[in-house]
């Protein structure tokens, strides 16, 4: 299954960058994959990538051996993220009772209060998108419309930071 963001759209069209629920499917197997190598992969590679579902375990194992052929094909070794680190960062955006610090904190510099209920309403995906987005090197524009998206409320362009900022 592909989940496709509205506030993602212009990724969609040729795919010439990860969409978040992909990096999702990346992260659940541990894989560190460069938007280089991303964009070596043939169309139909990106979007079987894209659709493959990852809910089980096999198919996990699935989506992780058709990612190693991928890269065997290119001659690129596949790099793999250390387990500890992806298990750290899994527990933030998965544990229903704590929003994580950056994202948070992202979403008070919008003037908005994400609430333990708000966090809860959200799903695993969501949550994920949303952790992912509150890293400083991500757009607060990108942040900002997931928000709206996810939480159907309204930011307006005067909260979001100038690009100075």
């Amino acid at each position: 299954m592909f989940r496709k963001f509205k506030f993602e759209e212009e990724v969609y069209g040729k795919l010439q960058s990860i969409p978040l629920s992909t990096q999702f499917k990346l992260d659940r197997v541990g894989a560190k994959l460069s938007t280089k190598n991303w964009n070596r992969f043939s169309d139909e590679e990106r979007h079987v990538l894209c659709h493959l579902s990852v809910r089980s375990q096999g198919e996990l194992e699935c989506y992780r051996e058709y990612l190693i052929y991928l890269l065997r094909k290119l001659k690129e070794k596949a790099d793999w993220q250390d387990l500890q680190v992806g298990l750290l960062e899994k527990a933030q955006w998965e544990n229903l009772t704590r929003i994580p610090e950056g994202v948070y904190l992202r979403a008070l510099r919008l003037k908005v209060i994400i609430s333990p209920g708000n966090w809860i309403q959200l799903d695993d995906l969501e949550r994920y998108a949303l952790f992912r987005l509150s890293v400083e090197s991500q757009p607060m524009e990108m942040f900002s419309k997931a928000l709206q998206e996810f939480m159907g409320i309204t930011i307006p362009l005067s909260a979001l930071p100038s690009r100075s900022s």
